[in-house]
C-alpha cells in the first residue's frame, strides 16, 4: 500500500470509530447564524465540472442519511496543494503580503508539469467526509520545490508536517447524526465509486475561509505547457 493509501485508510478508521461510539468532531462555526473569521492563505486546485458533477450525484444519496450536514457546493470544491498562512480569527492578510507570496509560488508552478488526478472513494474523519484523490509525482515534486522557496524568501510556511494527502472534503458534521452506522455502511461501500480523473491546469493562490466560501483574494497561475 502507497503512503497516500495508507494515510487514507488511517484517517477512516478514526472517522469510523468516532460515528459507532457517537464522538464525530461538530463545527459549530457553521450552525445557523454563526460567522466564519478565520482566514488563510492556500494554494489549492479546482476541480472540473464532470468530477464535480460526480461527486454531487452521490451526495444527494448522503444528503438522505445526513439531511442537517454542510455539504460543499460545487463551486467550494478544493484540493489543497498546500497551506502557506494558518488559518485565524479576524487575521488580516495584506494584499503587499499575498504579492510576495504570489511572486515565489506563480514562478514554480509555471515551472512545473501540470499534475494528473484520479478522484475515487470516500473516507470519513471524525468531523468530515472526503473523496479520496491520487495524484501523478509532478504534485510531489511542486510540494518539495515549495517547501524549500518560500521559506528561503522569508516567508512563513503554516505547514507543521509535510503534506501528501490529496482528498476533497465534501460535508463537514454540524449537528450529531441521527443515522452514523447506516452512514458509516453507506460510506464503507463506496470504495469503488470513480468519480473521475483529469490533467490539471492550473492552481489557485487564495485568501479564503476554513470552507472556501468566502475568497477576498484569489489569483489562477498555470502550469507548465
Amino acid at each position: 500500500m502507497t503512503a497516500l493509501g495508507k494515510l487514507y485508510q488511517e484517517i477512516d478508521q478514526r472517522g469510523q470509530a468516532a460515528l459507532a461510539t457517537g464522538q464525530e468532531e461538530l463545527d459549530p462555526n457553521l450552525l445557523p447564524g454563526a460567522h466564519d473569521t478565520r482566514l488563510r492563505l492556500t494554494l489549492l486546485g479546482r476541480l472540473p465540472a464532470h468530477v464535480c458533477r460526480n461527486i454531487e450525484f452521490y451526495l444527494q444519496a448522503l444528503a438522505q442519511l445526513a439531511p442537517d450536514q454542510y455539504y460543499y457546493p460545487a463551486a467550494d470544491m478544493h484540493v489543497t496543494v498546500m497551506d502557506l498562512l494558518a488559518a485565524w480569527p479576524d487575521q488580516q492578510i495584506s494584499p503587499a503580503t499575498f504579492a510576495r507570496y504570489q511572486r515565489v509560488v506563480a514562478d514554480l508552478v509555471a515551472a512545473a508539469p501540470a499534475p494528473h488526478w484520479h478522484f475515487q472513494g470516500l473516507v470519513v474523519s471524525p468531523g468530515a467526509i472526503m473523496v479520496k484523490g491520487f495524484y501523478s509525482p509532478a504534485l510531489t515534486t511542486l510540494r518539495q520545490r515549495l517547501r524549500q522557496a518560500v521559506p528561503a524568501a522569508g516567508l512563513d510556511l503554516a505547514e507543521r508536517y509535510p503534506t501528501i494527502s490529496g482528498h476533497v472534503t465534501v460535508v463537514r458534521f454540524r449537528q450529531r447524526l441521527a443515522h452514523p452506522t447506516a452512514l458509516a455502511r453507506k460510506l464503507a461501500d463506496a470504495q469503488a465509486v470513480d468519480f473521475g480523473s483529469f490533467t490539471m491546469p492550473s492552481l489557485d493562490l487564495v485568501v479564503h475561509d476554513w470552507y472556501n466560501h468566502q475568497v477576498p483574494m484569489t489569483v489562477t497561475l498555470p502550469f507548465a505547457r
